[in-house]
């Protein structure tokens, strides 16, 4: 029976990811969220519709603290002995420039990439004995309209270029960072890998337009345009449970990734394998972005049980 990590999994898309998984009776579904609250909703809301709720188990991670972050990661990996997928779906909107209380990071870099990046690394020996585990990426079509970056510093990652574009950085960061993991996984700098195995299938998705709460970060960077935005546009997006959680799901679970070999792949709906942009295909991006991430968690977190 199956084992799952999901971030950001007591709402929107997340939800969803949990709530289809859980439908297939796993053994457990391992819910990573900040709020407990939140996640009493979830667990609540999935008993009552959709399976099992004994079945998931929320651990608290604040992806905007790489302390607690790096709690979580660890304890999963002492008591886990097969993992059979980490969701990687965890993320911020559209939304205004802060910089992370404790680590004085931009959010959108920690949350997305640099806190979840940790939490793979941490788990990856788990995944690498778990014959044909998976690690998502939960990427957006926007990645496409990230402005130009080099991803060389964190005085770089630190600057505020304005709600959307920082969403899109992100999201560029997603796939560049998925990329540098797997070809360095492949070089046998995790461990010797021989086939496919100890080598995760690894990918990026993209989920399409979808109703979340997200959005409503886009009213508070943009006003009354924000808005009026939002509200023209919602009516028009996906609904996270029946759609939107679709592409990381396939990736997630489907066997036919491994029947067809589906490997560093960007996936759309409905189970498209298409191309990214050429930046996202960077190798000198992926490399810049693997040693600013390197140096972010040498130095917020010291001792990391693995090396970059």
């Amino acid at each position: 029976m199956q084992v799952f990590v999901v971030t950001g999994g007591s709402a929107g898309i997340g939800f969803g990811i949990v709530a289809h998984i859980l439908q297939h009776n796993p053994a457990k579904i391992y819910l990573l969220s900040n709020k407990e609250n939140h996640a009493a909703e979830a667990q609540e809301e999935l008993g009552k519709k959709w399976g099992d709720a004994s079945k998931v188990e929320w651990r608290q991670c604040n992806l905007e603290s790489l302390k607690q972050t790096d709690e979580c990661a660890r304890s999963l990996a002492k008591e886990l002995d097969r993992l059979d997928a980490v969701v990687c779906n965890a993320g911020l909107g559209v939304g205004v420039y802060n910089e992370t209380v404790e680590d004085k990071l931009d959010s959108h870099m920690q949350v997305s990439i640099i806190a979840q990046a940790h939490i793979v690394l941490t788990l990856l020996p788990v995944l690498q004995k778990t014959r044909d585990s998976r690690i998502v990426f939960q990427s957006s079509d926007l990645h496409r309209a990230a402005p130009s970056a080099k991803f060389e510093s964190i005085d770089e990652i630190n600057q505020d270029t304005g709600a959307i574009y920082l969403y899109n950085r992100s999201k560029l960061g997603q796939l560049l960072f998925a990329n540098e993991l797997l070809k360095r996984i492949k070089a046998n700098q995790f461990g010797t890998v021989k086939g496919d195995e100890g080598l995760p299938w690894i990918n990026c998705t993209h989920p399409g337009a979808v109703k979340t709460d997200q959005q409503f970060q886009a009213e508070e960077a943009y006003g009354t345009i924000g808005k009026i935005g939002v509200r023209a546009t919602r009516p028009f997006m996906k609904d996270p449970i029946d759609g939107g959680c679709r592409p990381a799901l396939f990736t997630a679970t489907s066997p036919d990734i491994v029947k067809e070999k589906i490997q560093g792949a960007y996936i759309v709906l409905d189970r498209k394998v298409t191309d990214p942009s050429k930046q996202s295909q960077d190798a000198n991006l992926s490399l810049n972005l693997w040693k600013v991430t390197k140096e972010v968690l040498e130095s917020k977190i010291g001792n990391i049980d693995y090396t970059m």
